[in-house]
């Protein structure tokens, strides 16, 4: 296949989730004919009313649906128009880091049903090593197909946009597979990255993440040193990369979101897995980041042990999702979530109003919070205050606004340190708490 040429048959996207469905609306308004599959019914039918069920900028179903580009269905089609299947399905890992591959295979097997000989199957979905290779040959036990590994690569709520900038990389099973995988994602795309194995491509989609999370992971360690020695863990950051390019390194705040923590797990897993001894680093780095939420509750119930009349908290949630920038109304592993959760376990009752932007208020009551439809409604009478997501309505908010509204004494929690500037001016028994801020703390 020339590499100016575009594959015109037809593509199944399986899985329509934050990135099955990011990549079917954006193939099908380059002018693919794009069938996604979604097998949880109640989304299938929400997607065909032309109602996306994740928040992205610029994700365009209707028109999609109206252009009669893209269609939805719930089970993999047998559609002889189809020449190439994409697996877009979840790869979970439980509480040790084993991945969940059940939904991958089920894909896979489902495509060998439907699938002709010299189809392409593409996986998208995050896996651990040696996994394309494996499903590669269980495919051509039934099928002449080809295979390639093109990892989504995206950050949610800016997903359409990085789809069409970032560089793609390719692996495939053989040189016309990954002609043929190259030449789809060069439609949106013109950075190929065509590597020379499977294997190269997992390692190199796992390593990004677990990258940002190990310098997460140091950025945070440093700012809990910061609350302990009573400094400023951003006043550390910004004298540390003044004019020394080697003294750069993130800005602390509680780290969530399925992708690092879940590819982290899968990378160090594969050490062992591949006959080398366990990654001390990258265990060290995950089991730093699930320690958070704990050291964060706490500091805050010793803080309420410390003030006389605080009474049981009561607790608004300013953030559900697990980020703010960019906005997404995801809410899987959240920090925010999670610290919430820690308190319980340190008290016996806990009254949780919750707001946030995008989050769904069905999803918010599925956690045992009651959901405000306005961070004013949340905050009035509260002692304490979480702002759980940096998200730019809560960095907008003043200080003075927010606990004019809160019960006396109260607290502030602020895991973003969105308002640290305006912390010192607050006056009687209203306190202000941040993430890596020791000069705020208490004094005892």
């Amino acid at each position: 296949m020339d590499k100016n040429e575009q594959p015109t048959g037809a593509v199944c996207v399986i899985g329509l989730g934050y990135v099955g469905l990011t990549l079917a609306v954006t193939l099908a308004a380059q002018g693919r004919r794009v069938i996604g599959v979604e097998r949880n019914q109640a989304i299938c039918e929400q997607l065909s009313r032309k109602r996306p069920h994740v928040h992205e900028v610029g994700l365009d179903l209707a028109g999609a649906i109206e252009s009669g580009m893209f269609t939805v269905s719930d089970t993999v089609p047998s559609d002889q128009a189809v020449e190439t299947y994409i697996v877009c399905v979840g790869t979970p890992v439980d509480e040790s880091g084993a991945p969940d591959l059940s939904q991958v295979e089920g894909a896979v097997h489902s495509v060998a049903e439907q699938a002709a000989d010299g189809d392409l199957v593409i996986l998208r979905s995050t896996v651990p090593v040696g996994t394309s290779r494996r499903l590669l040959a269980e495919l051509r036990s039934r099928r002449d197909v080809e295979l390639a590994f093109c990892p989504e690569r995206t950050v949610q709520g800016i997903a359409v946009q990085e789809l069409r900038s970032l560089p793609q990389i390719v692996a495939a099973g053989s040189p016309l597979a990954a002609e043929r995988a190259a030449a789809l994602f060069r439609a949106l795309t013109p950075d190929i990255v065509e590597v020379s194995d499977l294997e190269t491509a997992e390692i190199a989609k796992l390593a990004c993440n677990a990258y940002r999370y190990t310098t997460f992971a140091f950025a945070n360690e440093l700012a809990r040193l910061c609350e302990y020695v009573g400094v400023s863990s951003r006043e550390v950051r910004d004298a540390a990369a003044a004019g020394y390019p080697r003294g750069g390194f993130p800005g602390a705040g509680p780290v969530g979101g399925s992708c690092l923590p879940k590819d982290t797990a899968i990378l160090s897993r594969a050490f062992r897995d591949h006959g080398s001894s366990a990654s001390a680093l990258l265990e060290g780095v995950s089991a730093a980041h699930r320690a958070t939420p704990a050291q964060v509750a706490d500091r805050l119930a010793d803080r309420v042990a410390h003030v006389a009349g605080f009474g049981p908290p009561t607790v608004a949630l300013l953030g559900v999702a697990f980020k703010g920038r960019p906005e997404t109304d995801d809410e899987r592993s959240s920090p925010a979530v999670q610290i919430v959760a820690e308190l319980r376990a340190r008290f016996d009752a806990l009254t949780v109003r919750s707001h946030d932007p995008l989050v769904p208020p069905t999803r918010q009551r599925a956690l045992g919070y009651e959901p405000c439809a306005e961070a004013k409604e949340a905050v009035e009478g509260a002692n304490l205050v979480i702002i759980g997501t940096n998200h730019q309505s809560y960095a907008d908010l003043s200080l003075h606004w927010l606990t004019n509204r809160m019960a006396n004494p109260g607290l502030v929690y602020d895991a973003w340190s969105l308002h640290a500037g305006d912390a010192q001016a607050l006056n009687g028994n209203l306190e202000y708490l941040a993430f890596g801020e020791g000069r705020l703390a208490w004094s005892t």
